[in-house]
């Protein structure tokens, strides 16, 4: 089992390495261990807790088949699907990671694609995921960076995400949530996004407690804190990309489950359905190397 820790914090993985299993952060002042995520719990499904990437789509998808490359892979009988039959947040979601390399404050994993999709085109996309934590000033910082290299003959198009799950205790005072994101994009019943994408207005984040949401926004540096003050900490989730070769991560679709006390916030870098209307892809020429980055920020109020 990997793990990664600092002097406040320690973050474990699954055997796999394709979950996070805990991350428990000791409050500087009340000295008291939180755990910051909602940890994948293996008696629950899958995409009920913890933190996975999303991938070569996110959330859901239309069709039964999917052009990434130059080839049309079918979805039939693969992946899961969600209650309306869409096969939803990707087909990478439980891919083993392989370790490449590792310290006390970071690790490099590669994923290694199922059998299944052994020469195909979506095999002969490397993709390695890299894990930091450091501390800041007064804030724990887990930086998760994310590089895609084709290695297929001909361009590749894709998006991607992550969906980690965050611990609100709310017992005694409401956790709040706050943002800069000021656009949110209209969904179907489904959670199928309404095509031509457009962005409304929404004042989600003024409300003096976190209302029920399983809803997508846009911002072009999208910045979302999560405060616990019953427990006097925030959790900061922020993305950004400052050159060509780097990913933005621009969408933010946020979920809550107060039943499980917990909340997803998910950076990705389309909408769900981005690749059946050709939006926000991706696009690698052979040979070509792009990675996304976001962080997730834990300090005291």
């Amino acid at each position: 089992m990997s793990e990664i820790f600092s002097e406040r914090s320690r973050i474990r993985f699954t055997e796999r390495g394709n979950q996070i299993l805990s991350w428990s952060w000791k409050h500087p002042l009340s000295g008291q261990s939180l755990e910051i995520l909602s940890g994948y719990d293996p008696n629950e499904p899958f995409f009920h807790s913890g933190s996975f990437l999303m991938y070569p789509w996110v959330n859901r998808h239309t069709g039964d088949s999917i052009q990434l490359g130059e080839e049309v892979l079918s979805l039939a009988g693969l992946g899961v699907r969600d209650a309306n039959g869409f096969p939803s947040h990707g087909l990478a979601f439980d891919w083993r990671r392989k370790l490449i390399d590792h310290s006390s404050k970071s690790l490099l994993f590669e994923l290694v694609p199922d059998d299944v999709w052994t020469d195909t085109s979506l095999y002969r996309v490397r993709i390695r995921e890299e894990y930091s934590i450091d501390r800041i000033s007064n804030e724990e910082v887990l930086t998760l960076k994310t590089y895609f290299l084709n290695r297929n003959p001909f361009p590749f198009r894709f998006c991607y995400g992550y969906h980690p799950y965050f611990r609100m205790k709310s017992s005694k005072r409401n956790p709040l949530l706050r943002s800069n994101l000021k656009k949110q994009i209209p969904l179907q019943e489904t959670l199928i996004p309404v095509y031509p994408i457009y962005g409304k207005m929404t004042d989600r984040f003024e409300q003096d407690r976190i209302p029920p949401l399983d809803s997508l926004f846009y911002g072009e540096e999208p910045l979302v804190r999560l405060l616990i003050p019953e427990e006097s900490y925030q959790v900061r989730i922020q993305s950004w990309s400052g050159s060509s070769d780097e990913i933005p991560l621009s969408y933010v679709q946020i979920y809550t489950d107060f039943a499980g006390a917990r909340i997803a916030v998910e950076p990705m870098s389309a909408p769900g359905d981005a690749i059946s209307h050709g939006f926000s892809l991706t696009n690698l020429l052979p040979e070509e190397e792009k990675s996304g980055c976001f962080q997730i920020l834990v300090s005291p109020l």
